[in-house]
């Protein structure tokens, strides 16, 4: 082996980075906050396996930009000397770049084959759309080529796309990826997708190439773990089968700002001062407040948008996607818009009473009458309206700046101008996803938290998962549940091995656990093997509350604040969301899941990764017999009146 420094000096972690560089083998987990640590750990962790007598080319180091690469190959340089240059350390494309032109005959593709760029994909894309006879302002080439992409980063090849497709939208999509990849193969080229795509179809077909990666590669390692898509994180796991050697380093998400006061059994204390092992006020299933222990705290730098919510005696400042049990309550006089989905049809902009209706003559919430006459699957609220005219004014606004559609998904009973074939045409003529997409970002909506998802129907299913919603035991357990009728999806859940048993109207899937995390891991299991969403609900006393971003809260909404031992309802008075520079907080709380954050009741991140696949943790923890978690939760970057004094300097930067 080349020449190489002395061994590293380990003195200078912290105990939670030397239990992560030193893990003696097997699958690793480590979470951290900018900041913590992480690409240190990342470096010595290399470091020490090579003192270990682990030679360089048995090393696979992965990052997600070539620029972060060579940082980390510069970094190890003065760790371990010349021995780098043996190691592989690099994206996630450009280490398949190199497996693929070793053995890409094996797949049909010439060795060296072409690496199309988006604007070469784009233009497949387009040509394909035109000689298929399709109007290409129904399937605009930039749209068609973002839902192959999805299709390809989630595995599913060109056959599963056209066996999956439930409408003729999503067939002709599908025929049109077909078409697509089959040129793809004629022209010897691959795009940025196929390069993830193709090795793990090398991986699975040709179990030869695979053995000889992962005999060279006998550790893995792998930063921003948080952004891997399906396609790369089974890469990973195919890479580790035989050794289950990987590490895997993500962020977490951090909610809430220096200076929010935490609820103690001995009084509100800092959330900056909380340390592991402090005990906090947290909730019981009747409703009432129960001491809870940390059991992590989380820190990390923060420079974007922020929310400032007040109620009539509270005022809460945190990250625009914090967590915490809210619910509909509008006053009767108001107006909202909204943003509808439905999966056949796409997106809609319109306007609803608050209160209104419904098809039993009751009083009803406006969004959920509008979702039932609607079909729709899901639904986002927009804004809220003193006036009917100020509504209306909002709607055109939106559906103007945005070019989305105001017309009914559909016409059945109405007398409406446009008849079901023409509202169908419409929605099909409009790329209505990437329109909401850009108003959902927009507004700081989520796309995985909709104000209101209806629980069943002919298009929509979801499974929903309620915190507390068992009343055996002291805290309550956490009940996922799912019923349906729909043969499509019972079928999708038993080939999945999803055990499903009669119901009053077809299936139904329930289970209880005490853990909320592995209650969380099975509701999004049964929810990708099914083709559904995930639905989370809090029981708290009588009454169920929705569990909602932080920017998703509007006038008139409500949240629960801690009085006298017990929770009771706020209404929320004023939403304001202001930029936010300076050091942001986590806790982990168990067994609530919840603690008092000034005053009101918030909902803590349960290790979730930001922008995280969800099924890439469940598919890590369940592909290795023993995982490994170590959580860097110190950050080493400066002191807060180093951080502050800095921010300050560059504020006003461009």
């Amino acid at each position: 082996m080349p020449s190489r420094p002395e061994p590293i000096d380990l003195t200078t972690l912290n105990p939670d980075q030397l239990d992560a560089v030193v893990h003696p083998g097997g699958a690793l987990l480590v979470i951290a906050g900018a900041g913590s640590g992480k690409t240190r750990v990342l470096t010595h962790r290399i470091a020490h396996l090579i003192d270990q007598g682990v030679h360089p080319t048995n090393i696979l180091a992965i990052t997600f930009t070539n620029k972060a690469a060579g940082e980390m190959r510069e970094r190890l340089g003065t760790l371990v000397g010349p021995v780098v240059k043996a190691m592989w350390v690099s994206t996630f494309h450009s280490a398949c770049v190199r497996i693929l032109r070793a053995h890409a005959d094996l797949l049909g593709y010439p060795r060296t084959f072409s690496i199309y760029d988006q604007a070469d994909a784009q233009r497949l894309t387009g040509y394909v759309i035109r000689d298929l006879g399709l109007d290409p302002k129904r399937y605009a080439p930039r749209a068609v080529h973002d839902a192959i992409s999805r299709w390809k980063n989630d595995l599913v090849s060109p056959s599963q796309a056209q066996a999956l497709a439930s409408n003729p939208f999503d067939r002709k999509l599908a025929d049109i990826y077909v078409d697509y990849q089959a040129r793809l193969l004629k022209a010897g080229a691959m795009d940025f997708d196929d390069l993830l795509v193709k090795t793990v179809e090398l991986f699975r077909t040709h179990p030869d190439v695979l053995a000889h990666y992962q005999q060279r590669f006998q550790h893995i390692l792998i930063d921003e773990y948080q952004d891997t898509n399906m396609a790369q994180n089974a890469i990973a796991l195919e890479l580790a089968g035989s050794h289950e050697n990987v590490t895997v380093v993500g962020d977490m998400d951090q909610c809430l700002p220096t200076g929010t006061m935490i609820a103690t059994p001995v009084g509100p204390t800092p959330i900056e001062s909380i340390r592991v092992g402090d005990t906090v006020m947290g909730v019981r299933r009747l409703g009432e407040q129960h001491p809870a222990t940390v059991t992590h705290v989380h820190s990390a730098p923060h420079d974007d948008w922020a929310v400032r919510i007040r109620t009539s005696h509270h005022e809460l400042v945190g990250t625009t996607e914090h967590l915490l049990p809210t619910r509909i309550t509008f006053p009767v006089s108001q107006f909202l818009v909204y943003l509808m989905y439905r999966r056949d049809r796409g997106y809609r902009v319109g306007r609803t009473k608050s209160i209104r209706q419904n098809s039993f003559g009751a009083q009803d919430i406006g969004v959920r009458v509008r979702t039932v006459q609607e079909h729709a699957d899901a639904l986002w609220i927009l804004r809220v309206c003193d006036t009917l005219a100020e509504a209306a004014f909002w709607e055109a606004r939106y559906a103007a700046d945005y070019g989305l559609p105001t017309a009914c998904f559909h016409g059945q009973g109405r007398e409406l101008a446009m008849d079901d074939a023409l509202l169908k045409r419409l929605f099909d003529s409009i790329d209505t996803e990437l329109r909401a997409k850009f108003l959902m970002e927009d507004l700081h909506l989520s796309a995985e938290f909709p104000h209101h998802r209806p629980q069943n129907g002919s298009n929509r299913n979801t499974v929903t998962l309620t915190m507390f919603a068992d009343t055996r035991g002291p805290v309550g357990g956490h009940r996922v549940n799912w019923s349906s009728s729909r043969a499509d999806v019972i079928e999708r859940l038993t080939v999945a091995g999803i055990e499903v048993r009669d119901g009053k109207r077809g299936k139904r899937f329930e289970v209880v656990r005490t853990n909320y995390a592995e209650a969380l891991n099975i509701a999004k299991s049964v929810a990708l093997a099914g083709g559904m969403h995930v639905k989370r609900r809090v029981r708290i006393g009588r009454a169920s509350y929705d569990v909602q971003p932080l920017a998703h809260l509007l006038p008139g909404m409500t949240v629960l604040v801690a009085d006298g031992g017990v929770y009771r309802e706020e209404v929320v008075e004023a939403v304001e969301f202001e930029r936010h520079t300076g050091t942001v907080y986590d806790l982990e709380v168990e067994p609530s899941h919840h603690y008092v954050a000034n005053g009101i009741l918030v909902h803590n991140s349960i290790y979730k990764f930001r922008g995280a696949d969800l099924r890439n943790i469940i598919e890590f923890e369940d592909a290795f017999d023993e995982v490994t978690t170590i959580v860097l939760d110190q950050n080493y970057r400066s002191t807060q009146a180093i951080l502050d004094a800095a921010n300050a300097v560059i504020a006003n930067n461009s």
